[in-house]
């Protein structure tokens, strides 16, 4: 059920990411990460430790973080690096 409603949202929310993204800027493009929809799935704790924050993403605490939840769920990008690097 969550991971059927986590494609449900994020097919629909696709079409707004860049309204409530967040854009962390990359050498092979940019990365769009919509924070407002991963709330709506996801517990706080999934993701940071300790109340929650903002913290920065690196290439290998964004690659860790974000390919490892979308693997461990089964749902998002995480087969190409084109899938969240946005070349503008």
């Amino acid at each position: 059920m969550k991971k059927g409603l986590l494609l449900a949202v994020a097919l629909v929310a696709n079409t707004a990411v860049a309204a409530y993204a967040m854009k962390f800027a990359a050498y092979n493009g940019d990365v769009y990460f919509d924070h407002r929809l991963h709330r709506l799935i996801f517990n706080c704790s999934e993701c940071h430790d300790g109340p929650p924050q903002h913290f920065d993403l690196d290439h290998e605490s964004g690659h860790r973080l974000c390919i490892g939840c979308h693997k461990r769920v089964s749902a998002g990008p995480a087969r190409h690096c084109s899938d969240c690097h946005i070349v503008s």
